[in-house]
């Protein structure tokens, strides 16, 4: 059963990759609010491969996975280091183009499970009529940065279980 566990940890981060690649290439074509999504659902899955890796090394039970790998908010939770890098990572962001500003700090406590759906549905206020669209509510500002967020993740897990790092996968790489 362990086993099933380095799957799970090996299948996500794939996944997060291509939706990285995914949220990169409609980022290009303006669909922020598409892009952002993608970013999002990659955070996810990365979150989901990390708790995964972390039953593999016995850091977290298996019940703890089966309580939290579907909770939004909680594998959010469990990525706010990614959010933290990111803020003071250097920026890797090639694909974008030359012109890229650099990004302010990025809150931990974002990105909000509401701003996604935010991002992928019309939603309407009906004491005020007012219909909100997903391409109203995600600027390009929030598509760049939360790619930049899965960006600096994947990296930062490839270097602490990759040839740089200590060949060790989930949190435990990442705790000093």
């Amino acid at each position: 059963m362990k086993r099933l566990y380095l799957d799970i940890y090996n299948a996500a981060n794939a996944n997060a990759i291509d939706l990285l690649s995914a949220g990169k290439n409609l980022y290009r074509a303006k669909k922020y609010s598409q892009a952002y999504v993608l970013g999002f659902s990659a955070l996810e899955e990365i979150s989901k491969g990390q708790l995964a890796a972390d039953v593999f090394t016995g850091l977290v039970s298996e019940e703890k996975f089966k309580n939290s790998y579907r909770s939004h908010t909680q594998k959010i939770e469990r990525v706010e280091w990614a959010h933290y890098d990111a803020s003071s990572y250097p920026h890797n962001l090639k694909w974008i183009g030359p012109d890229t500003d650099d990004f302010e700090q990025i809150d931990p406590t974002n990105p909000l499970f509401s701003k996604r759906q935010n991002a992928l549905f019309v939603d309407v206020d009906f004491k005020t009529a007012k219909i909100s669209k997903p391409k109203d509510v995600i600027r390009e500002k929030d598509a760049k940065g939360i790619l930049h967020i899965v960006d600096v993740a994947l990296e930062r897990i490839w270097e602490v279980t990759g040839e740089f790092g200590g060949n060790q996968i989930g949190t435990k790489g990442f705790m000093k």
